[in-house]
Order: structure tokens, then C-alpha cells, then sequence
């Protein structure tokens, strides 16, 4: 099973809510990461969203207020009157060490909106105020930081935990998940350590794979990706047997993601099927 690296993922490709990981047993899934965006709007996004960011999560209950991620170091009698000033409490030393261990990763994320001033250092000790250091009265100049907890956040369209499929395997670079033999397809296409979610799925139903009816395919045409799904009309050429389709173009976009580009119409045979296909 690949391990995804947060320090290396590249959080300015716009990705938003669409995205998925490969957790254990090759299960997908959706939801929050460490390193991801709180919004202004309480939404959430594994990429940057132009000054729109106002925290960085730690886990999906907590996260650090970048207003109040200060770049510069303040001594106690300040950083008391600060903390009174916006009702605010400081970390403990248990999650400033954690902050530490995953500094890379969150250190990428500062990176990616510009706050490299604000960059959390390996030895946490001595550098930021936390409540420990208050009880004992400490001195000199330290920055400050504050995690707060997440209140609400507005989730977004996707919400997948489901099976990861390598079959079928119609397209260089998409995969497939879901959850049931009748669910359709969630694609998924791998783009910087983690899996961005096509806005087309392609219905299946293994168990009646040879079913032209009520399954659909995925394929390239020239540079674009189509998703072609039935629509359940049939019509009749001749004595030929068709289903009516509705296909989903889309096209790679700067950063190299399939975006839908358009819909049309069309057509598919759709045999009789034997019935111990």
C-alpha cells in the first residue's frame, strides 16, 4: 500500500473537496486531512483558495487560527493582554509537541499561501507561548500560536468511504472505487500523491456486467475522456437492439485534471443477453 506524504503534495493544484485517499485495505476515502484549509465560510479544502484561508487543520476537530499565528515574538505580559484581548487560550505543551511532529506537513501548507514567516521550527521548546510556561511565570520573547476547535464545518458535496477497484482499468491514470456491485463508478485520477474525484461517474452493475442497459464505459477520444452512460431507452436499427447514451466529455486542464467540458447525446448496442451471462 502507497504511504501518502503530506509534506510533498502540492496544495496549489485545485483540487478543493475533491479528494480521495487510500487508507488501510484499500479503502477511499473523503473528509479531512491533516494540513488541509478552514475557509472563511466554514467550508473546507485540501488545496489553497485564493485569501480565503483562515485555519489550518490538525484533525477534523481542530485547527490553527492563522490570524493569530503572529510572525513575530511577544514577551508574557503581552502575549496575557493578547490572549484576554480575543478570549483566546494558548496551547499546552503536549499539543505544541505535536505541532513538532508534523511540522513538514503543516510547514507545506504554510508555504502554499505565503506564510512562510509563520513556519513552525523542529525544537518547539522555548519558541511558542503555551500554558505551561504562564504557570511558571517564564521570560524573555517567545511567538504565539492558538488551536482552536472546529465548531462546524460545511462538509461539501462529497462524502465517500468505499472499496477500491483496479478493474476496470479502461484509462491510463483513472481508477475506479464503490461501495456496491450496483453503484456506479467513483473515477478517481491520480494526481500528486492523493486521487482527484471526476464530477462524471459510470454506472455499474456487475452483477450483470454484460448488460449494455445498465452499464456504462469510460474511454479516450483524441485527448478527451469520455464517460458514457445509458440512459435505459431502447430503439431498434433494423433488427439491431440499442440503448441511448448520455456522454460526458472532459478535458485536462492546466494542472493536468479532467474537468468536464460538455454533454451529448448517443448510442450503444445493447444486445439480448444470454441468460447465463
Amino acid at each position: 500500500m502507497e504511504k501518502l506524504d503530506l509534506s510533498l503534495v502540492n496544495r496549489q493544484i485545485p483540487i478543493g473537496t475533491r479528494r480521495v485517499y487510500f487508507g488501510e485495505h484499500g479503502i477511499v476515502h473523503s473528509g479531512i486531512m491533516l494540513g488541509d484549509y478552514l475557509l472563511k465560510d466554514n467550508s473546507y479544502s485540501a488545496s489553497t483558495v485564493w485569501k480565503q484561508e483562515k485555519g489550518i487543520f490538525l484533525s477534523a476537530s481542530q485547527y490553527i487560527a492563522l490570524k493569530h499565528l503572529l510572525p513575530y515574538e511577544i514577551d508574557i505580559v503581552e502575549v496575557l493582554k493578547y490572549c484576554r484581548t480575543f478570549g483566546i487560550e494558548l496551547p499546552s505543551k503536549e499539543e505544541l509537541q505535536y505541532l513538532a511532529q508534523h511540522r513538514a506537513a503543516l510547514n507545506n501548507s504554510l508555504t502554499a499561501i505565503g506564510r512562510e514567516n509563520a513556519l513552525i521550527p523542529e525544537i518547539v521548546d522555548g519558541y511558542f507561548w503555551c500554558k505551561e510556561d504562564i504557570v511558571k511565570g517564564a521570560t524573555g520573547y517567545r511567538r504565539v500560536i492558538i488551536i482552536k476547535n472546529v465548531e462546524h464545518v460545511k462538509r461539501g458535496e462529497l462524502n465517500i468511504c468505499c472499496s477500491r477497484d483496479k478493474s476496470p482499468c479502461w484509462v491510463e491514470g483513472i481508477e475506479v472505487a464503490h461501495n456496491h456491485h450496483y453503484e456506479p463508478y467513483w473515477l478517481l485520477q491520480r494526481i500528486n500523491g492523493w486521487f482527484y474525484v471526476l464530477e462524471s461517474r459510470c454506472d455499474c452493475n456487475m452483477y450483470i456486467p454484460n448488460d449494455a442497459t445498465c452499464n456504462g464505459k469510460f474511454y479516450l477520444e483524441g485527448e478527451q475522456l469520455v464517460v458514457e452512460n445509458p440512459t435505459g431507452e431502447i430503439f431498434y436499427d433494423d433488427k439491431t437492439r440499442y440503448v441511448k447514451t448520455i456522454k460526458d466529455y472532459l478535458k485536462k486542464d492546466e494542472y493536468g485534471l479532467y474537468r468536464k467540458a460538455g454533454t451529448a447525446e448517443g448510442y450503444m448496442p445493447a444486445p439480448f443477453r444470454d441468460i447465463d451471462d
